[in-house]
């Protein structure tokens, strides 16, 4: 490591900004080292620290970074903004998989196995070594345990040990796509076997005793209030958990008040010039009730950067204009979502009348003619966006211009003609159209309330398009909640949710592209739950063979280690996406965006939006600095 030679104003409130020179360290810490109460520099960092490059410019050490979250159900925000430290990472720029714990890895020929070499000499936020064992004691120990947690039962795979930094996993089924991204990268990392194993009874007899003892029922609940294994927001809660991340939890998520992260005095990253980060000492999360409020905190200038909640399309001319007062800018968010709301006819509905014309394809296609979608974009969406299916967007790598683009044109009359032609010619008594078996076409379409209240303007005016056909559709608003469990229960007759993953996570996480998401794939989720199951979930449907012989088609994708032939497996994916039409979208989500404050640095000007890239967390939030 080479030491810092740049200059330094180590506190942002040192009088007439008076320079110093740069030690490669935040002051805090010299001064801790100098006291006797923390190694030399030289000991804490690995033997070859990653380097981040600052976004601007090497920045300065000190100050607190203000932002907020919405109590304990928000804590995903914290892994986006704080915690984003896997064993790999996506580069900025969203084109590659990069090394970061890891140094390095490799898969078998045939993706059942994949074994990292971490980097040498990394250590936890307490000063202990991070090594192979903690990565196999959470593999094993944890995910494998059948008492802690049920991904067990899902064979996440197992870990073996080679050597201190290096260890294997070895999978059920190939899984090609492990290494990028997988829900297992943040939390095999977030388990330190030296502190967690007093909790656990395969490492210490006593653990129900010391479980009476701390007031819990037994070690397993002891256990996850430790570790938070299912509820991941339980990890942010206990204070005493070594960490890998920038910023170590010193007054833990609640739901109010505020939660405080202070710098991790072993944190293994350093600038270009050998500074190690991060370079702002604190950070701290006002825990707020609701969107409105933290709107008016933004307003006031008092939150230094932040992209959540607040940042609505309606609320962005307010927001606007208090930019001079509030002392802050907006930066771009590049969406990954590729739609502002996708309709799901539930192909697999429990009516078997309308489950025969969900599934006729002419039907969802004379449906999706009869969208005026340039309307909607005009009224809802302030003429941002344009018409668009559920497909990839055009700077992703899987842009498919005919998946795109198919069924967009506006046309009553060509949707009539298809309809008629389909057998859904005659009308009842009611004057709305009769299947080809005899029976009114009759559905509801359900939204959620407290999501986002352009689908639900937007969904007006599409149940008010299809009624100009003569279909009988009903716009049901309901509580988040109830929506999600009767999507979950396929009680549904139609629904509608935004546009999820249009850029990279479109390979990561094809939810809309075929049933592949027993949460997600609001089209057809009892497939879905046959797939991810093998067809062992007592609730799933066994698709159709076209559509089974799709899901193959995917699983050859998770097995292919060879990035570009998964590329080219992903587009033939693609291609029978296209043929299939599973789903109605609506237009291209327009582009959103983030506060940041006058005196907050190295944050782009522009970055990519998506729950799988994390943002922020690829831009490297340890290397945002604060100065006046």
């Amino acid at each position: 490591m080479a030491t810092g030679c740049s200059f330094f104003s180590f506190d942002p409130d040192v009088e007439g900004g008076e320079q110093v020179e740069g030690t490669g360290e935040a002051p805090m810490l010299a001064a801790l080292v100098e006291s006797g109460d923390l190694p030399p520099l030289e000991e804490r960092l690995p033997d070859e620290p990653l380097v981040v490059e600052p976004h601007e410019r090497v920045g300065v050490y000190g100050g607190e970074w203000n932002t907020a979250i919405l109590g304990v159900g928000d804590w995903p925000w914290l892994g986006r903004t704080v915690g984003y430290e896997n064993l790999t990472r996506w580069s900025t720029d969203w084109e590659e998989v990069i090394p970061n714990l890891a140094e390095s890895w490799e898969y078998n020929e045939d993706a059942t196995e994949l074994t990292f070499t971490l980097r040498a000499g990394l250590r936890w936020s307490d000063g202990e070594p991070f090594t192979s064992d903690d990565v196999v004691f959470a593999f094993n120990d944890i995910f494998n345990n059948h008492d802690l947690t049920p991904v067990a039962a899902a064979g996440p795979g197992t870990a073996e040990k080679i050597d201190e930094q290096t260890f294997t996993i070895t999978f059920e089924e190939p899984d090609a796509l492990w290494a990028g991204y997988d829900l297992l990268q943040y939390q095999v990392v977030t388990k330190p076997k030296h502190y967690l194993e007093q909790f656990h009874i395969d490492h210490n007899p006593d653990a129900d005793e010391l479980a009476r003892e701390e007031g819990f029922t037994d070690w397993v609940e002891m256990f996850e209030a430790k570790a938070g294994v299912i509820d991941s927001s339980r990890y942010w809660q206990n204070p005493d958990i070594p960490t890998m991340y920038p910023w170590k939890v010193v007054e833990p998520l609640a739901d109010s008040g505020r939660m405080v992260l202070e710098r991790n005095p072993y944190y293994w990253k350093v600038d270009t010039e050998g500074n190690q980060l991060p370079y702002i000492d604190r950070v701290v999360f006002d825990i707020l009730p609701d969107e409105e409020v933290m709107l008016v905190r933004a307003l006031n200038g008092e939150i230094d950067m932040h992209s959540r909640h607040f940042n609505t399309l309606a609320n962005r001319p307010t927001l606007a204009e208090g930019r001079e007062s509030g002392g802050y800018d907006f930066f771009e968010l590049q969406p990954a979502e590729m739609n502002t709301a996708m309709i799901s006819l539930n192909l697999t509905h429990e009516d078997e009348e309308l489950r025969e014309t969900f599934n006729d394809r002419d039907f969802r296609v004379a449906l999706s003619h009869a969208i005026n979608r340039q309307d909607i974009i005009d009224v809802v969406y302030r003429g941002q966006g344009e018409p668009w299916q559920g497909a990839p967007r055009e700077d992703s790598p899987f842009f498919n211009e005919e998946l795109a683009k198919q069924y967009t044109e506006y046309d009553l009359d060509l949707a009539n003609e298809i309809l008629d032609e389909a057998g859904y010619d005659e009308r009842g008594s009611d004057g709305f159209r009769t299947s080809p078996r005899g029976e009114t076409v009759r559905f509801t379409l359900s939204v959620p309330t407290d999501f986002r209240p352009d689908i639900v303007d937007s969904m007006e005016m599409v149940v008010g398009f299809w009624r100009e056909l003569d279909i009988d559709v009903e716009l049901n608003t309901e509580d988040r909640s109830l929506w999600q469990t009767r999507r979950e229960n396929n009680e549904h007759d139609a629904n509608v949710w935004s546009g999820d993953n249009g850029m990279m996570d479109a390979m990561y996480d094809p939810r809309w592209y075929a049933p592949t998401q027993s949460g997600e794939s609001n089209f057809g989720i009892p497939w879905a739950q046959w797939y991810v199951s093998d067809g062992q979930d007592p609730r799933s449907q066994e698709p159709p063979a076209e559509v089974r012989e799709h899901l193959e088609m995917y699983d050859a994708i998770q097995e292919e280690p060879d990035p570009e032939a998964r590329e080219e497996l992903m587009h033939d994916f693609l291609a029978v996406t296209q043929e299939q039409f599973y789903a109605i979208g609506i237009s291209l989500s327009p582009p959103g965006y983030g506060i940041v404050a006058d005196t907050f640095h190295n944050v782009p000007d522009s970055m990519y939006s998506s729950g799988n890239y994390n943002d922020p967390g690829p831009t490297n939030p340890e290397q945002y600095f604060i100065e006046e």
